[in-house]
């Protein structure tokens, strides 16, 4: 299942109009006992070929190591997002009428800063032959987007804002994230090598991320993981496209 995801990645790099983005963390992990660990990170996402925010996150979870091959985890993220509502001109419209748009055309613009919370628990299993290690990680997440009144609204005919409110509802969100990862330890090198594959489901596929990167233990303390990520929405479009990734995060064992 992994070789067979990760042969389709040349092909949806193809893929025209897709974003560019990055992702830079930290997370600190703490030993609570033998077999129970405490993790706290930070996380800065960013979108539109480095021109903007994303996300800023901050995420604080446990994790209990039941058996050598199974892992227990549950916790919670506050996320701050830097959302872009737009839309689109549709038959009936004014504009359309006139001949001053088409239907389908970009209409408004809304950016915002938005809240959202998050609870997650998942399980891992995870099988070992040597340096080579394959895990499966399947996770059900909760977020919940706080309600939030926009006023700031930007049309794209007349190419000026207005302050006309939009009231964006409160609204939930349940997601099954199932992951299967593969890792091999270099001989001699405190460096290991990985790829994953992860996919996003509610009811029906939303989207798969597809990750190669690599671990590098600096010390008994500190380990970076560079990695590139390629993330596949489904019913992607021009104003929510396909985003490839370059991430970078840091580990420290306090």
């Amino acid at each position: 299942m992994l070789l067979l995801a990760l042969m389709m990645v040349p092909c949806v790099i193809r893929a025209q109009g897709d974003d560019f983005g990055s992702q830079v963390g930290v997370e600190m992990t703490k030993k609570l006992d033998k077999h129970v660990r405490l993790d706290i990170g930070i996380e800065v996402r960013t979108r539109d070929d480095l021109s903007a925010i994303d996300r800023l996150s901050t995420d604080i979870g446990v994790r209990w190591e039941v058996l050598p091959w199974l892992d227990l985890c549950g916790g919670y993220v506050f996320l701050v997002d830097q959302h872009k509502r737009i839309s689109h001109y549709k038959e009936g419209d004014r504009e359309v009428r006139r001949g001053m748009a088409e239907v389908g055309d970009r209409k408004n613009l809304r950016e915002f800063w938005g809240v959202r919370n998050r609870a997650y628990a998942s399980f891992a299993v995870s099988r070992q032959w040597g340096r080579f290690k394959l895990s499966l990680r399947e996770r059900w997440q909760y977020t919940y987007q706080v309600e939030r009144i926009v006023e700031n609204r930007y049309n794209y005919v007349y190419k000026k804002s207005d302050r006309a409110p939009h009231l964006y509802h409160g609204k939930a969100h349940n997601v099954l994230r199932s992951r299967l990862t593969a890792s091999y330890k270099l001989q001699g090198l405190s460096l290991k090598p990985y790829a994953s594959v992860e996919t996003y489901n509610a009811w029906d596929l939303e989207k798969i991320r597809y990750t190669v990167g690599a671990e590098w233990k600096l010390n008994s303390r500190n380990t970076f993981d560079a990695f590139y990520r390629y993330r596949y929405e489904r019913n992607h479009d021009d104003d929510d496209p396909c985003r490839h990734v370059i991430g970078l995060s840091w580990q420290v064992k306090l």
